[in-house]
């Protein structure tokens, strides 16, 4: 007889960006340059085309290769770098003359992360079926609910608020999107999103020490220009959630955030998102500025994925679920949440790497799993039969 999970609340995905860009021209599936040139042509020439999925090692394009083609914004697989062919900048020359100006600076473009998802998400555009067809998908694998931790404008909030899942999808965004935001959405917003260093894709993760290929990583902001940011959110008695992958950045994220608390400014909640190689003294500032940590047991795969740029003492650091628990102390469920990023959805992925992972160091016991997540609102809470039906689900993945 078939066992099925309880409906899980997934506390880190894209909502707004991932269900606007379903549809969207892709060329992952293309076998060569002359295949996504050829479909590239084939687009509107009247208006900008969002086109994903492209790999710059493995669908190489020159300027000549652009300029032949209408007008496309291209976004590379990891979210991480775009390009734009000359008719796309040409449109969007008067309305963002400072992408067109700065695209191709792979700096500019993960400071201004935020900004660009945004941009992905409204050429795309979120309509209602689009937004019903993505949660139709997240139902399928086992979620009922999601956070969105970068609403991209208006036009996706409407979507969302008018969504059967409207009271299912608690949305965050960057504070340069929440200022275009109608009051009534403003209010509604669960919290302010920050970005401190890139991804280790793009190998703009702010680690201690370089990639192996001599990439020093990506601090987005100086020390002060951070504190500043973050004290500029303070009046808006919103939640914050800091993107903070590597330990220098996440080093960065601590001192400012003791710094504001010296000062008597504190935050609702305050989220550290990824958190990937945090070590066990960041931990337990952490734990004492009574900080959640945001983590993505799925990113465990990332210690067998990135073994070309990072040794092996810090694949071993990954996602250090064993330290953060069992010596510092975080309680999943409680101030360790889980989440997938989308990379992808559902616990089939997470469960894979989070019960059976590369090293130790990473592991979780499926109740941990299981309260990291957590269950959808109606749902009732796990409890010892849920683990062992869910333990019996697992075993059949």
């Amino acid at each position: 007889m078939p066992h099925r999970f309880k409906a899980i609340f997934d506390h880190h995905s894209h909502v707004s960006l991932y269900a606007a860009l379903q549809g969207t021209p892709g060329l992952s599936t293309c076998a060569d340059s002359g295949a996504a040139l050829e479909l590239m042509r084939g687009l509107p020439e009247d208006r900008l085309s969002l086109v994903m999925g492209w790999h710059s090692g493995r669908l190489p394009l020159s300027e000549a290769d652009l300029a032949g083609l209408p007008p496309v914004l291209l976004v590379n697989f990891s979210l991480h770098g775009l390009r734009l062919s000359p008719e796309g900048a040409r449109l969007l020359r008067d309305t963002d003359p400072e992408l067109v100006e700065r695209c191709a600076d792979a700096d500019w473009s993960e400071r201004n992360l935020g900004r660009l998802l945004g941009l992905y998400g409204r050429t795309a555009g979120l309509s209602p079926a689009k937004l019903e067809t993505w949660i139709q998908g997240l139902e399928a694998v086992g979620i009922g609910a999601v956070e969105d931790m970068l609403l991209t404008g208006t036009e996706a909030w409407r979507a969302m608020r008018a969504s059967r899942w409207a009271d299912r999808m608690p949305w965050w965004t960057v504070p340069a999107i929440f200022e275009t935001l109608p009051a009534e959405a403003q209010a509604e917003c669960a919290g302010l999103k920050f970005f401190t260093d890139g991804a280790l894709g793009a190998r703009t993760a702010a680690l201690d020490s370089p990639f192996l290929g001599g990439e020093p990583g990506l601090l987005l902001h100086a020390d002060e220009a951070l504190r500043q940011m973050l004290a500029a959110a303070h009046p808006h008695g919103k939640a914050i959630a800091i993107h903070a992958i590597g330990d220098r950045a996440i080093g960065q994220v601590l001192n400012g955030l003791e710094d504001l608390e010296r000062q008597g400014l504190r935050f609702p909640l305050v989220r550290l998102e990824h958190v990937q190689f945090i070590t066990r003294a960041q931990a337990r500032r952490a734990r004492d500025l009574g900080l959640v940590l945001s983590m993505q047991p799925n990113f465990s795969s990332d210690s067998a994925d990135y073994a070309d740029r990072l040794d092996g003492p810090r694949l071993a650091r990954n996602n250090p679920f064993r330290m953060l628990i069992d010596e510092v102390g975080f309680r999943p469920g409680r101030d360790l949440i889980f989440g997938s990023d989308g990379m992808p959805h559902g616990l089939a992925y997470a469960a894979q790497w989070g019960l059976f992972p590369l090293f130790e160091g990473q592991r979780l016991t499926l109740a941990e799993l299981l309260a990291g997540y957590g269950s959808a609102p109606g749902n009732p809470a796990w409890g010892e039969l849920a683990v062992d039906e869910a333990a019996r689900s697992v075993r059949l993945l």
